[in-house]
């Protein structure tokens, strides 16, 4: 089995894509990504050469993109940001919008957006979930930090995952998502006594600022998309649960034909 996934606001690393490969081919096929910044393209040509590109939001949807059981996605958070004004749905940079109509249009299996927790207070994630209930969608909000899997570094982020039906599967979702959860939690074991670029050096084996061999400007990108991006093993986590679920599912609607 295998589930097919889109990728909206990828960024240059794409931690969604990276958890569909770490997970292997057999379980995940990225079949799309969206980003706006011509700089990630370099990035993600070098690590996705094979999944389709598209640069704008608002140029997308069912013309032009593949439906897939999940897409995924972290819209801008400078909204909802508390180092910002924090303007909410009033900011020219949110982007919601467009990926509420993208996987309105492509109706997904699943949904996974992905923002800072200035969401939550700013009522930017009631929002969300006003909207994807309003097009059928069950929806769960998880505070899930970076610390949680290990990382150095509280960073707390909100997953809000929506399924399609889940009112209808209800007796077939994983009694136990916990131990899912913890089975799939990576451990990390480093001396790096709590410094992140201490840590991320220890276990990536190159330096935490990056090499500047191709020169300064491009350095201070790569920094910026470190920056941007989720910690790895929380998508994975993610979609290691959703592809349990669908396998579950599957296998008992085999069982009953």
């Amino acid at each position: 089995m295998i589930l097919k996934l889109g990728s909206l606001y990828s960024g240059a690393i794409d931690a969604f894509a990276y958890a569909a490969n770490v997970l292997g081919g057999g379980k995940y096929e990225v079949c799309w990504q969206v980003e706006k910044r011509y700089e990630a393209h370099k990035y993600l040509k070098q690590n996705y050469p094979n999944t389709k590109k598209h640069f704008n939001d608002d140029k997308v949807g069912k013309q032009n993109l593949e439906r897939v059981d999940v897409i995924c996605g972290g819209d801008p958070c400078q909204p909802s940001s508390t180092s910002g004004l924090r303007l909410g749905q009033a900011d020219h940079r949110y982007r919601w919008p467009q990926m509420y109509r993208i996987c309105g249009e492509l109706r997904p299996n699943w949904i996974i957006n992905e923002n800072v927790a200035g969401s939550v207070s700013n009522l930017v994630l009631d929002q969300k979930i006003s909207d994807l209930e309003s097009i059928g969608y069950t929806c769960q909000a998880y505070n899930i930090p970076a610390i949680s899997v290990g990382a150095h570094h509280e960073r707390e982020r909100i997953f809000l995952v929506a399924n399609a039906n889940a009112q209808g599967r209800r007796g077939l979702l994983c009694p136990d998502a916990q131990a899912i959860f913890e089975a799939c939690k990576e451990t990390i074991t480093l001396g790096a006594q709590g410094n992140p670029f201490l840590q991320y050096q220890e276990s990536m084996a190159e330096p935490a600022l990056f090499p500047v061999a191709d020169g300064l400007s491009d350095n201070i990108f790569r920094l910026g998309a470190a920056g941007d991006s989720i910690a790895a093993p929380i998508p994975i986590i993610l979609l290691t649960c959703i592809y349990e679920i669908e396998k579950m599912i599957r296998n008992e609607r085999e069982h009953n034909n």
